[in-house]
Formats: structure tokens, sequence, C-alpha cells
């Protein structure tokens, strides 16, 4: 008889899996009452059930429930994986990366579905087997650069390369004083129209007037 003590990721995943199938059998069967679909009955499916319902009911019925994210279903898959490997583990404990990576699927679909008490309860497993991410040691902060900040002269010019085509902006566009400071990677300041039309075809793309500021 396995205990906490001789296989505690395999029983914390246990814990989980069975808080996730109890949360999301009653959302599977009122969700199928949404659709043209076959009803299911709450007690006749279980973990391993729930993605393939899901693929098999996706257009009409999944798809507007999940916001046509697909990354849900490929959750469930994972989870139904690992709920094969916690009830037939082998000689050894579940890897621990494996679980605490299964313990966030499981605590992202319950959020989705809004089972915000079971999400809650499967977070507090993961905190106990891994720690609070807040108490995880932090990477040391990047060195502060400033933002270079747009300037108010109509005889600056801007281009914001991340478009395609290239786009040329007055020093004075809205555009240019709402994002050229916050996404200094991609706009650049020339002194003159010429110079900015320069660099702007040097990227081997076209290079567009705003339609605002020109």
């Amino acid at each position: 008889m396995s205990t906490m003590k001789e296989r505690p990721y395999r029983d914390g995943l246990n814990r989980a899996v069975d808080i996730f199938r109890d949360a999301m059998r009653p959302f599977i069967v009122r969700s199928m009452m949404l659709g043209p679909g076959d009803r299911v009955q709450e007690g006749s499916i279980d973990v391993n059930d729930f993605p393939h319902i899901v693929r098999q009911n996706w257009h009409d019925t999944f798809r507007i429930v999940f916001d046509g994210s697909r990354t849900v279903e490929n959750a469930l898959w994972q989870i139904s994986e690992a709920r094969n490997k916690a009830v037939h583990p082998g000689p050894k404990d579940v890897d621990c990366e494996y679980v605490r990576a299964r313990l966030y699927d499981i605590a992202d679909v319950l959020g989705r579905i809004k089972a915000q008490a079971e999400k809650r309860e499967v977070e507090r497993i993961r905190n106990a087997l891994f720690g609070h991410p807040e108490h995880s040691p932090k990477k040391p902060k990047a060195p502060h650069r400033p933002t270079p900040t747009p300037s108010p002269d109509r005889s600056s010019y801007w281009l914001n390369a991340i478009m395609d085509p290239v786009i040329l902006h007055k020093g004075t566009c809205m555009y240019v004083k709402k994002y050229a400071g916050r996404y200094p990677g991609h706009w650049t300041e020339y002194p003159t129209k010429d110079a900015a039309d320069a660099a702007g075809r040097s990227t081997l793309r076209r290079v567009q007037d705003c339609g605002i500021c020109f």
C-alpha cells in the first residue's frame, strides 16, 4: 500500500486527478446538453473519456464552450495519460517534473471550466509538493534601460519596422506618442524624412507614409 512518504508525487497526482474528474463530469454533462450530440450520464464517464468526448463534439459544442481554444483538448489528453501513469505506476515514484507539469495542466483546465474551489485545491497539492511559486528562487532582474521618449518635434520621423509595409510617421503622430516608448525594439527615430525612407528601404520592404500624420 503506497503512502505519501513512499510515493509523494504519484499520490499527489492521484488526488489531483480525482478532484479534476469529479469537477469535469458534471461540466461535460451540462455542456453536452447545449449541443446536438448524444447525452451522457455523469456516472458513466471517466478521465480517459473526457478528451474523446471533447474531440468528437468539438465543432457543435466545445468549440463554443472553450472559445475555440484547442489547448484545452491537448491538456485533456495529457491529463488522461497522467491518470494512467498514476494508477499503474512502476517500481519508482512518478517523475517529479512530469507531475509538476500535469498539476499545472489540471489547475488550468479547472480554471477554464470555472471550478475555482477545485482549482485552489489542486494548487494546494502542487504547492505542498513543490513549494509556492512566490517562495521559489527569483531570477536576477535585467538592468534597467530607459525607454526613448518620442520627440514632439515635427522635424523628427519614426519607422514602425514591425509592420509590413514599414510605416513612416512624423514625431507628432498619435501612434508615435502611444507606442514608440512601449515597443522600442520596433520603433526607430530619424532626423529627416530622407534618412527614415532610406532606412526603411534597407529592410527590403516597402515604406508607406502614415495616413494620419502625412
